[in-house]
């Protein structure tokens, strides 16, 4: 490319690409909570006698952390009854990306943000209200049309790790997987016969692959990555895109198999975890009313390489049931126990499914958060990767990045090698 990234083309400071859009945090953002919010805030996060004495907001991290928002932190000084000396909390704040209006627009569009709104307003209270146990999402202390205040997990020791996961950090991830899926299962217990489908049916629907707009135009520009990266290894492409629009399987609900809430966006950062082994679920703008094997799934295809699957995926998958029956009986689950073989038979009506996903996610979460913003941050740069031809972008990361190149390798060999045999595959029941 006569040695110009095209990254070039897109940034308005080459030096720091992300210059701009941070300095405008005070004016694009300042809006979002009012004065009387964060004053009560600090009553219920603190204590009921702490005076709030400011308060501001900055952006969360310099890297992209998440594509279906924007993270802030707010930073607030307050002071407590018979304290002489102010104390300072931050929380972590979620909204749209309003420095990005197409994607902000895109976002609007496909209700990401409107059903995780939704989900700390009415489904996770629901959820909570029936569970004991180790938690598995942060408190959500503020919920508005466009804006989420939530608990800052970092300042108790929670970070994300590494884009792709060791068996220990799997197993702190499933155990999570298992205690949300279980207070899915016990919430069911006192619902009077009526699955969580039936009484969220609009919050439970599938949000991300469908047919139609800018979601079916999405998915089919990263399908076409996919293809292009096979034609250029030399491996026969000729049934990727019929046999990936089985993904558009996923937004329905098993017939033969316990459904649950499914958190439905496994990618890494969305999963932190603390030095104790702890695990808690953030992002629930995917959610979806799935098999127990969907996010089990997704999380071994999003976040562990193919040799790891080969060589643990049946013992992660025994690990997790472990966590989830024991979980059940701690909470003296009623209903009839799921049986690991239904587990198992799950997943492998969810590989392919799975698999479709990772090819679709990787080569966006794969990205360094440097890069990851230099795109999604820049409007022109943002239409072109997600609705036009994201290649250009892929080929620059593939050329200087081995190790993205070679899961991104990965994922479409594996793609060619399932979609040719596609027919012979099971399909969710």
């Amino acid at each position: 490319m006569s040695g110009k990234s095209i990254f070039d083309s897109f940034s308005s400071d080459v030096e720091n690409p992300l210059k701009i859009t941070y300095s405008k945090v005070s004016h694009i953002f300042h809006d979002l909570i009012t004065y009387d919010e964060v004053k009560n805030l600090v009553k219920r996060a603190v204590s009921l006698d702490a005076k709030l004495v400011n308060y501001h907001l900055r952006h969360y991290s310099e890297e992209k952390i998440g594509f279906l928002g924007s993270h802030l932190c707010l930073v607030v000084n307050y002071r407590r009854c018979g304290h002489h000396e102010n104390e300072m909390r931050s929380f972590f704040l979620k909204t749209l990306p309003f420095d990005v209006p197409s994607q902000a627009a895109y976002i609007q569009e496909a209700g990401y943000f409107q059903k995780e709104t939704e989900c700390f307003r009415l489904l996770i209270p629901l959820m909570i209200n029936n569970y004991k146990g180790k938690s598995w999402a942060p408190k959500c202390y503020i919920i508005k049309d466009y804006v989420l205040v939530f608990e800052d997990l970092k300042i108790n020791g929670f970070s994300n790790q590494s884009r792709i996961f060791n068996e220990k950090t799997v197993k702190a991830a499933l155990a999570c997987i298992a205690r949300f899926h279980a207070s899915s299962l016990l919430t069911e217990e006192h619902t009077q016969g009526k699955s969580l489908k039936d009484l969220f049916p609009t919050l439970l629907k599938e949000s991300q692959f469908k047919r139609i707009g800018l979601s079916y135009t999405w998915y089919s520009v990263a399908i076409n990555l996919a293809v292009a990266i096979a034609d250029e290894l030399g491996l026969d492409s000729s049934n990727i895109r019929q046999a990936s629009e089985r993904i558009f399987d996923i937004g329905e609900p098993s017939q033969t198999k316990r459904n649950v809430v499914s958190h439905g966006d496994l990618w890494s950062n969305n999963m932190v975890f603390d030095d104790n082994g702890r695990c808690n679920l953030v992002d629930f703008q995917l959610i979806r009313y799935s098999p127990l094997a969907h996010d089990v799934m997704q999380l071994l295809y999003l976040c562990t390489s193919k040799e790891f699957r080969r060589k643990n995926e049946r013992r992660m998958i025994e690990y997790y049931y472990g966590i989830l029956t024991d979980t059940l009986r701690l909470n003296n689950f009623k209903g009839n126990m799921i049986s690991l073989e239904e587990v198992v038979q799950g997943a492998e009506e969810q590989r392919f499914a799975a698999l479709v996903t990772a090819v679709i996610f990787h080569p966006t979460v794969l990205m360094d958060g440097k890069t990851a913003g230099n795109i999604m941050n820049d409007t022109a740069a943002y239409e072109s990767y997600y609705f036009k031809n994201r290649k250009p972008f892929v080929d620059e990361i593939m050329a200087n990045n081995d190790d993205y190149r070679d899961r991104l390798i990965e994922d479409v060999n594996e793609l060619v090698e399932l979609s040719l045999k596609v027919d012979n595959l099971p399909r969710p029941t």
